[in-house]
């Protein structure tokens, strides 16, 4: 079966052509309902939910489907309800479909569009929960592997990337999850981190004075599939699926950061939302005429040794040249400045970059997240925001602590990244 190549993200959309539909007529996806243990899920309704408001990020009921006694079941939509056509665009509706939570709170979702007759991944559970225990060097959190990637279906195909570099087609086949270990605070994200391996052992600094913190598990994978039917229309449909499980408690954090109250700039009239310790993202602009921020300087309230920062919630425009660096510096006055750490953030090869583009961003979450469990977005790609937890080095005490992050270009120099968000910047001696 011939794939579509694509060269760049902006491709993906339009891979597969229109087809010729009526907005009444009927088109189908095809999907499957399992327990944990592979068992069919069968004879309970599922509820299929649209996106209504893009802005707000609003879900509203669509209809139901009962899978059959073999857990299979069949979505009948009307053409024009999922493809939105005007007389110089085609926009199609995002979908959602999810199983109810398991007694422990485990559950997958389905966030999806598609065009014309298609295949869904199947909807199971992840068989996962964090266990936490308690040792001499505080909690730890063991966990198993993420669930795999949604496998192409027989029927299916995939968009194809030539690798600039070998001449090869590379398919974009739907991402791998990782098993991603989420941290709150009642309703605030405390913590994010991936790719570590169990068991993961959180530091005393992370946890930082933050009251009843719960860890659970997420997970996600992204992709897009090609159908070309014999006799009939080709179709495709885009989806992200989403794994979670229940929480688990954590030991409140002890330590405060001799950053929280400080003063910053960008400066604020009030308290710097960015070390008040309430976890709140804010942005570092409006409106497109805003001034545009580079770095954040906290002035301490008393001049100090810093030896750790923790940097939460941290986004920004990513280079062209696939490696980033998170920079600290410290001062003593405001004008000389001396390295406290650089590490790096991100170090894709160009391939690995353009494969990330490709199978990640094309997605765009809306503003609420895709998940109806009420876990909140779930930011991937250039869009996942950055959360570490780096020692520092200092010579000397500082009064002033700067962050910034320098960003590879293709020319080979790394100015420094435009600023996004920021929920927590956080100090310790």
């Amino acid at each position: 079966m011939r794939r579509a190549l694509v060269t760049s993200l902006a491709l993906v959309a339009s891979a597969v052509t229109g087809c010729d539909r009526y907005p009444e007529d009927p088109i189908f996806a095809y999907g499957r309902a399992l327990r944990r243990d592979g068992a069919p899920r069968s004879g309970e309704p599922l509820t299929l939910e649209r996106l209504v408001d893009a802005q707000e990020g609003a879900f509203e009921p669509f209809g139901a489907v009962t899978p059959e006694a073999s857990g299979d079941f069949t979505l009948e939509v009307l053409y024009g309800d999922a493809v939105v056509e005007t007389s110089n665009s085609s926009n199609r509706s995002r979908f959602r479909l999810s199983l109810p939570l398991d007694a422990d709170g485990s559950g997958t979702s389905l966030a999806f569009s598609f065009q014309d007759d298609v295949e869904l991944p199947t909807l199971k559970p992840w068989d996962a929960h964090p266990v936490v225990s308690i040792g001499e060097e505080g909690p730890s959190v063991a966990f198993p592997p993420a669930p795999p990637a949604p496998p192409v279906p027989e029927t299916g195909d995939t968009l194809e990337l030539l690798d600039g570099e070998s001449g090869q087609f590379i398919p974009i086949l739907p991402t791998s999850p990782e098993p991603l270990l989420w941290v709150t605070s009642g309703d605030a994200l405390l913590w994010r981190e991936t790719g570590t391996a169990s068991p993961w052992t959180p530091s005393p600094y992370v946890l930082e004075d933050f009251a009843s913190p719960r860890v659970q598990l997420r997970a996600a994978s992204v992709g897009s599939w090609l159908f070309s039917p014999l006799g009939g229309e080709s179709g495709s449909v885009e989806f992200r699926q989403e794994w979670r499980t229940g929480a688990a408690p954590l030991p409140a954090g002890a330590l405060r950061p001799l950053s929280r109250g400080a003063t910053c700039v960008p400066s604020f009239p009030d308290v710097c939302p960015w070390t008040d310790g309430q976890l709140t993202p804010v942005d570092f602009f409006e409106k497109e005429t805003d001034p545009r921020a580079y770095s954040v300087v906290i002035t301490l309230p008393q001049p100090g040794v810093p030896r750790r920062a923790v940097v939460r919630g941290l986004s920004y425009l990513w280079g062209t040249g696939g490696r980033d660096w998170l920079v600290l510096e410290g001062s003593a006055d405001g004008e000389q400045w001396q390295a406290l750490a650089r590490v790096s953030v991100r170090d894709l090869g160009p391939l690995e970059r353009d494969l990330y583009v490709s199978q990640l961003d094309y997605y765009i979450e809306p503003p609420g997240g895709d998940s109806p469990y009420g876990d909140g977005p779930l930011p991937l790609g250039t869009r996942a925001p950055v959360f570490r937890d780096v020692p520092l080095s200092s010579a000397g005490p500082v009064r002033f602590v700067r962050m910034s992050v320098e960003s590879l270009t293709y020319d080979g120099t790394s100015p420094p990244a435009e600023f996004y968000s920021l929920s927590e910047l956080s100090i310790f001696e």
